[in-house]
């Protein structure tokens, strides 16, 4: 006889009854031992479902996938990762206590949900879910909301038949054998490449590592120890040959230049050398294999456009670690980014490469009544090397704890228009503008 299935529907619908509001969080990666990143993470969601415990309407809560992570710890079952974050189990049951729902759909790092039955079951245990591949939010008035996970919509990660244990994309072979190869192997200047915000800009990420924490450590010795040769020893040495012998001006007038023309030559070769390195830089992330930042989420905003024109309100996704919110045509689309760390690439100042440094991402979507926002917050993680944290320093737009950074339909959008510049088809209207 095959093994049994999980009773997990393929498309859940579910009803929000009036009043009620939606909290949608996605991609958590949870790991089999707490740590500060996923400490902080259950702590601060447990904290905001626990608010709505106000005599308001019923609470849904949708996980929209990748909230235990089964992919990277293949050892560790779904029953050891949720008691180690006991605290945002608690939370989740205490809102079914209290008459809401919680709803989680399936992502790719924890697709094991979707056939193993142990795993579904104690999921449904912990943390009082229903589980499923895709859920459809039924608002009053009969609206609908689409939420899925999105790796559906990338061909790295899809699955043929979610339901089949054999069944591997791309990324997880990718996951599981290529990175843990590729961090053991550069170990000290490539940490934290399997949390990399754009997996497929590897290229970039190994060129700015390569220029920030193997060239830049040698570019010191290049430019530091002459210069500090030329200021210590030879400036004083100058001007006690002057006082002494006061008839030797000519020659003392000559060794100036030539030490000021030292000088000139090591500025200029630490231009040519920055130059270099940058021109290094954008010849290897021009390697890039796919779309990059906000750019990994268009195959989702081409789903929201195509849902909302079969009568969708909007469309909420997960999977790339890049939120968004934003008006397509006459709904929206959401992103509800991540809550686990992620490295992505910084702007670097003065033309140098952007620096690629650890944050803590904390993102997730409400949806109240005719109203959508947006919540974010970033938390600097250790790890960065004095040379990232100050090409980085500044620019880092989000705030250290969560707060609305988007909403639709009043506005503003998030990323701003400047952030999604890269796109090559533009923007759908927005309806707000008529």
């Amino acid at each position: 006889m095959p093994a049994p299935r999980p009773e997990i529907a393929d498309l859940l619908e579910v009803d929000v009854p009036p009043g009620g509001k939606v909290i949608t969080a996605s991609d958590l990666h949870l790991p089999p031992v707490r740590t500060d990143v996923s400490g902080r993470c259950c702590e601060t969601l447990a904290h905001r479902l626990d608010r709505e415990d106000d005599g308001s309407g019923p609470l849904t809560v949708v996980l929209a996938g990748d909230v235990v992570e089964l992919l990277a710890f293949p050892e560790a079952t779904a029953t050891d990762i949720l008691r180690a974050h006991e605290d945002l189990c608690a939370a989740l049951t205490g809102v079914t206590a209290r008459g809401g729902q919680v709803i989680y759909a399936i992502g790719n790092h924890d697709g094991d949900l979707a056939w193993d039955v142990k795993a579904a079951d104690a999921v449904r245990e912990m943390t009082g879910a229903r589980l499923c591949l895709e859920a459809d939010l039924i608002l009053p008035g009969g609206r609908k909301i689409r939420v899925e996970h999105g790796h559906q919509l990338d061909p790295y990660n899809c699955f043929c038949d979610p339901r089949n244990s054999l069944d591997t994309p791309l990324g997880h072979h990718i996951v599981r054998e290529v990175i843990p190869r590729i961090e053991f192997l550069g170990r000290g200047w490539v940490d934290g490449a399997h949390e990399m915000a754009d997996p497929t800009d590897f290229p970039s990420f190994i060129g700015s590592r390569l220029v920030y924490r193997k060239f830049g450590r040698r570019l010191w010795w290049l430019i530091v120890i002459p210069l500090a040769i030329l200021i210590v020893a030879r400036i004083p040495v100058v001007t006690s040959f002057r006082s002494r012998f006061p008839d030797t001006q000519v020659w003392v007038h000559r060794g100036e230049i030539l030490g000021w023309g030292a000088l000139a030559d090591l500025i200029m070769l630490a231009v040519v050398v920055g130059i270099l390195a940058r021109r290094a830089w954008v010849s290897v992330s021009a390697l890039a294999l796919e779309r990059r930042g906000y750019d990994q989420n268009h195959a989702a905003r081409q789903r929201a456009t195509d849902l909302i024109a079969d009568g969708y309100h909007g469309f909420i996704s997960g999977h790339t670690h890049h939120p968004e919110l934003g008006a397509i045509a006459s709904g929206f689309y959401a992103n509800s980014g991540s809550c686990t760390s992620v490295v992505e690439g910084i702007g670097g100042r003065f033309g140098l490469p952007p620096a690629y440094v650890r944050n803590q991402q904390v993102c997730w979507v409400e949806v109240d009544g005719e109203q959508t926002q947006l919540v974010s917050a970033r938390v600097e993680l250790p790890g960065a090397t004095k040379m990232e944290r100050f090409v980085a320093q500044g620019r880092n737009p989000h705030s250290d704890t969560p707060v609305c950074v988007a909403s639709w339909p009043a506005g503003p959008d998030w990323p701003a228009p400047d952030k999604k510049a890269s796109r090559k088809k533009p923007a759908p209207p927005d309806p707000r503008a008529r």
